[in-house]
């Protein structure tokens, strides 16, 4: 199993994308082509959205839904929590995969 040349993390045998630092493995030794990588890069856009517009939904439905059992219900507006939470988790992920996009379109610029 190869290992990150940034962060020595392993990776997968046909990784472009380290898994634990973020960074670009493709190098110009690799043989992967502008398609291969332009492909990567409309992948990881098209993730980003979904988790971007996920977070919005999750964390609207958690601020309005809980504001308005915790107004007529009391404590049943806690429940508005984790949804909160989950929209956090999914904006970190539609970071993840922005920043995945972003640096294998610098590789792919050289």
């Amino acid at each position: 199993m190869p290992y990150c040349q940034h962060c020595g993390g392993k990776t997968g045998d046909d990784a472009i994308f380290c898994p634990k630092c973020g960074e670009i493995l493709v190098g110009e030794d690799i043989g992967w082509n502008e398609f291969q990588i332009q492909e990567e890069i409309d992948g990881a856009k098209h993730r980003a959205n979904m988790y971007t517009i996920s977070a919005i939904v999750l964390a609207t439905l958690g601020l309005v839904g809980g504001g308005i059992l915790c107004a007529l219900l009391s404590l049943l507006g806690l429940f508005g929590i984790p949804f909160v939470c989950l929209g956090g988790g999914c904006a970190t992920w539609a970071a993840r995969y922005e920043r995945k996009a972003r640096n294998l379109q610098k590789q792919l610029s050289r």
